[in-house]
Order: structure tokens, then sequence, then C-alpha cells
């Protein structure tokens, strides 16, 4: 009986991170803070990977991983991945998440990267994003996105200095070496969406 339920386990866990890395990202179109035009998904059918992460202006828990998150766009400068922000929120619940207070942020940044505006927070729920920020790796899949992996950048949102687990990078750089994302979610920690009926 033990080795039976134990058996049923293995086939449980095997065939979730199967599912979670098999959803497939629907293509969307966005209008970009920065450079004043509409981007999509599909744009970027030549990279073997995109980095997708939802984000705001005004979360702590998004301004913590800031500098993280540039780092990690620099450090994958001319490899074949692609970084999108995304920000859901609605400029009415809060002026910080605004089309102008998005450029202006982005120029500060210089990160040279789309941030998008999905204020309707249609491309949110396509995605299952609850929370900023939340990051998705997708994979190429021969014209077709999937999501590799979803959840949180790391292990620690305090302090960047006591990082154990980098779960971004590791999928990343997993889905760029065509393997499969051992782990293929974590649980984010941030500040909720504010999901529009």
């Amino acid at each position: 009986m033990k080795k039976y339920l134990a058996l049923s386990l293995f086939i449980f866990l095997c065939t979730g991170s199967l599912h979670a890395q098999s959803r497939k990202a629907a293509d969307f179109t966005l209008p970009d803070a920065v450079s004043g035009n509409t981007v999509s998904l599909s744009d970027f059918q030549n990279k073997r990977a995109i980095v997708v992460l939802f984000t705001s202006n005004f979360c702590p828990y998004s301004k913590l991983y800031e500098e993280r998150f540039s780092s990690m766009v620099k450090s994958y400068a001319g490899k074949d991945v692609a970084f999108i922000m995304i920000n859901p929120n609605d400029p009415r619940e809060s002026k910080d998440d605004s089309m102008e207070s998005m450029k202006a942020k982005a120029n500060n940044w210089g990160l040279n990267i789309p941030y998008l505006a999905d204020k309707e927070q249609v491309v949110a729920k396509s995605f299952g994003a609850s929370k900023t920020p939340e990051v998705f790796v997708l994979s190429n899949k021969p014209g077709k996105f999937a999501i590799a992996y979803s959840g949180a950048l790391d292990d620690n949102p305090q302090v960047a200095e006591d990082i154990n687990q980098n779960y971004l990078k590791q999928a990343l750089d997993a889905v760029l070496q065509g393997k499969i994302v051992n782990i293929p979610n974590k649980r984010p920690v941030g500040c909720m969406i504010k999901i529009k009926n």
C-alpha cells in the first residue's frame, strides 16, 4: 500500500510539473510607456526566452526588486532573451502608476526594455498574475510561448544579500539551455493587484 501511495504521489508531482511547463501564454498587445508605441508578445518570436515582470511604481516590494531586476537585464544582454515589464495597476487608484510616471521611471532605470500598461488587466488575468512583483519565464515552442516558470524572483524579498535561491535565474538558465525548469512556480510575495470586475 505504501509503495502504491508513493508511486501515485510521484506521478502526481511529475504530472503537475509538466502541466505547469506546458501552459501556453496567449499573445497580447499593450501600449509602451517608453516608446509610445504598442508592443506585442509576438514581436519576440526570434527569442528563445521571454521574461515578463508584472510590477508597479508604488509597491514597496517592487521597489525592493528594482536593482536586482536591473542586474538581471544587464547580465543577460546579448543573450537569446527579451525582458518585458508590465504595470497592471489602475492609475485612478495610484497616480504613481500613470503612463507619465511609468515613462519617467523607465527613463531613470535606463534598461531600454518595454514598460507596458495593462490598465484593464487583460494580460494579468490571462497570465494569472496576482501580485507585483511577479515574474513569468516563457520558453519559445516553435511559434508559441509556454510558461516555464511563474512566481517569485527569488527567496528573499527583503535582503538581496541573503538570497539562497534565485528562482528567476535558475528558470531562465534552464530555458536557455533547453532543459526542464526544476522549480516551475513559487508563491510571489508582494502587493496584490486590484483586479477589476
